[in-house]
């Protein structure tokens, strides 16, 4: 996805300052990419015998596979790397965390982990789906995007929001892939919660794909706006509006946006249930709040909590920054690369 390609041309520059040569092989790349790609990249349908034969061309030290075990691929595909005693690398979150009961899906995981020669989490948090034999194959390289390559942003909040039609004197953020009927975002939540929201000067602003044709019709036109997606090469335009905001909130799978917003020092307000790794960036009550899942009023409250009170935003805010630059730089998440690569 485009939002990889910044991280990966990272990788292949500090990988070929020790003497790697990093590339990519996937079936396909972001149509709506903006980013020039410095790494060697190449489109390969998804087929065993065509990823073999890019194998044996290309000849790799070690191959990482970033692929859901869903992807049929992946299976004869480890095994014959196996076999080729190439060392083959799992990039993972350890489970589906999705659908962490899955009994059949848990124990493909755990024959996985058993195959593979390396591990690379997404956090430490999930080691505790790592069998304790196999912990000492586990890498942690935590999950981010690549701040050093977003742009500066010279425009006021105030110019901002004019370039971009917002009348809200306050604006809580909400970035990603919806998903049909909101998906497992659960930015329907926030729909419903502004539906109810009569604070003055107060809005709501949504940016990404996979908005229902239902969802917008039922969004308050007074305090809502949708912004659909917002692509560009410098990621210029996604920054002001990142810049603009006061607060972040995805009520459900809150993901790299988290990430984003912390960045741009935003306060981040979701739900508990099934979320990524990069839940563990949020610390409830320090840089946002973790409600009740599917807790509506609470959702609520908290917004209004921070959108009402400076001094505690400001805090919160500062915390933010603060602490994704301590956990999430790329270079800390390159190093979990680099240290898994080496020990092998």
């Amino acid at each position: 996805m485009h939002y990889r390609v910044p991280v990966y041309n990272y990788f292949c520059r500090m990988f070929r300052e020790g003497g790697w040569e990093f590339i990519v092989r996937s079936n396909t790349l972001e149509k709506q990419n903006p980013h020039p790609l410095e790494f060697d990249f190449k489109e390969i349908d998804f087929s065993f015998g065509k990823y073999r034969a890019e194998i044996n061309a290309v000849a790799p030290d070690a191959v990482i596979l970033f692929l859901h075990l869903r992807d049929r691929i992946i299976w004869p595909l480890a095994h014959w790397l196996k076999f080729k005693n190439v060392p083959v690398v799992f990039w993972t979150k350890g489970v589906n965390l999705d659908r962490p009961d899955d009994k059949q899906s848990y124990w493909a995981y755990r024959y996985m982990h058993w195959l593979v020669d390396r591990i690379i989490l997404y956090s430490r948090y999930e080691m505790e789906f790592i069998h304790e034999k196999h912990r000492k194959k586990v890498w942690v390289a935590n999950n981010t995007v690549n701040f050093e390559a977003f742009p500066k942003i010279s425009a006021s909040r105030e110019q901002i929001k004019r370039e971009f039609g917002i009348p809200f004197e306050k604006v809580v953020l909400s970035v990603g892939r919806m998903g049909a009927e909101g998906g497992r975002k659960k930015i329907h939540h926030l729909i419903q919660v502004f539906n109810e929201i009569e604070a003055e000067g107060v809005g709501l602003v949504i940016v990404g794909s996979g908005m229902s044709v239902d969802w917008i019709a039922k969004m308050n036109k007074k305090n809502t706006l949708y912004l659909g997606e917002i692509h560009d090469p410098e990621d210029i335009q996604i920054s002001k509006i990142f810049k603009m905001a006061d607060l972040f909130s995805i009520p459900g799978h809150i993901g790299l946006g988290l990430n984003q917003a912390f960045y741009w020092g935003l306060p981040a307000v979701t739900e508990d249930g099934l979320q990524p790794p990069e839940i563990h960036y949020l610390i409830n009550g320090r840089n946002g709040f973790i409600v009740p899942n599917n807790n509506l009023h609470e959702l609520k409250e908290k917004l209004i909590f921070l959108l009402q009170n400076d001094e505690a935003r400001r805090s919160f805010s500062e915390n933010a920054k603060m602490d994704i630059l301590r956990d999430a730089t790329i270079y800390k998440m390159f190093l979990g690369f680099k240290g898994c690569i080496e020990s092998l």
